[in-house]
């Protein structure tokens, strides 16, 4: 059973904010400033960010997602990867791989309970100031297999509109 420590846990009550993680061995963190993955609370209500990468994990253990964001019945995993062009198909495949092992790993914990679940592959090209999303429409295959395996949406999508 995996152990959540409180400190991993951060609730927001913003309208609007973004994830960023743009530093090695720390955590991914909430900002206000353009980052990789976008949040839009439009119910106003509280959501939760939970840190895996270098807080639930340690970065000595493998194949974790970067971070999960949830409020009322719906929790999503992401991960976040900025690469160069010629290399977002090995990052998306590495991203699959580290969101189905969180998942699976998740699995049995309270916090998923009643939930439904979902998982972002956020890929990015960093530009100067600018972050440039590489969309990607995920294979049949892909959102069959996390949805028979893990009973979870995938998506390939740099931003989260929470809205009921």
């Amino acid at each position: 059973m995996i152990n959540i420590d409180k400190k991993c846990i951060q609730n927001i009550s913003k309208t609007h904010f973004f994830i960023s993680d743009d530093t090695e061995n720390k955590p991914a963190f909430i900002t206000d400033k353009l980052a990789q993955f976008e949040v839009k609370n439009n119910t106003k209500k509280n959501i939760s960010f939970l840190q895996i990468d270098e807080c639930v994990y340690r970065s000595k253990d493998i194949g974790r997602c970067d971070c999960a964001i949830y409020s009322g019945d719906t929790f999503c995993f992401v991960e976040l990867k900025t690469c160069k062009p010629k290399n977002k198909q090995k990052n998306r495949q590495t991203a699959q791989k580290q969101l189905k092992q969180t998942i699976l790993n998740f699995q049995n914990h309270t916090i998923l309970k009643s939930k439904k679940l979902e998982a972002y592959v956020s890929l990015t090209c960093k530009k100067e100031i600018k972050i440039t999303p590489i969309l990607h429409t995920p294979t049949q295959d892909k959102i069959f297999e996390f949805q028979d395996e893990l009973n979870t949406r995938l998506y390939y999508r740099c931003i989260k509109e929470f809205n009921v």
